[in-house]
């Protein structure tokens, strides 16, 4: 079993959350090579590792545990550890719903995972909420200008809102207004017809 209780846990560093995921890689061994998936109660269940809290082990704690325990099993072991978070995605998106993207990956990647933002979509306001704090995001701007990318990067249990656009909102509420004066219309000229 695991001696999680002896880790040095730094604050400052970012651990995972339910629903995120561990993706292990190793060679020569298609049978443990696997993405897992953190539970409810922040456990992660690998085979002959066993079962194992993840809550505020930080993710270098936890690649150099892991390491370290397939190679008590292993001795000499060549594995790759890839950390996945879940990521909603709300608003403006061809596909919303939540999508996985790895450490690094930036709101670029998780906008082309959910099919691009639609034609309504206001890429200028893109608010990313977690944890109670929000961060609204322009990301035409960013994108144009090649700076501050790391203002798209995301974190674990990060919502993505992408709002609608209010030009073509006001263009919906323009044939509303133009069939309700399409039906005015008809309805003086039956008037003045039955008088």
């Amino acid at each position: 079993m695991l001696q999680i209780l002896n880790l040095i846990i730094f604050a400052n560093q970012v651990s995972l959350l339910p629903y995120d995921a561990v993706e292990i890689a190793i060679w020569r061994q298609p049978d443990l090579s696997a993405k897992y998936y953190i539970d409810v109660d922040t456990t992660l269940n690998i085979p002959l590792i066993g079962e194992f809290s993840v809550k505020n082990i930080p993710l270098d704690s936890l690649q150099k545990l892991l390491n370290d325990e397939f190679r008590n099993y292993y001795g000499d072991i060549f594995l790759n550890i890839y950390f996945y978070y879940r990521i909603n995605v709300f608003g403006e998106v061809k596909i919303p719903g939540y999508y996985y993207c790895k450490q690094g990956d930036n709101l670029g990647n998780i906008l082309a995972q959910a099919g691009g933002p639609t034609e309504q979509a206001n890429t200028n306001k893109i608010r990313i909420l977690n944890l109670g704090k929000t961060r609204i995001v322009n990301f035409e701007k960013i994108l144009r200008s090649g700076k501050k990318l790391e203002q798209l990067d995301l974190c674990s249990g990060d919502v993505v809102i992408i709002p609608r656009r209010f030009i073509p909102a006001l263009q919906e509420w323009s044939v509303l207004f133009t069939i309700g004066t399409f039906f005015l219309q008809v309805y003086s000229t039956y008037l003045t017809a039955t008088k």
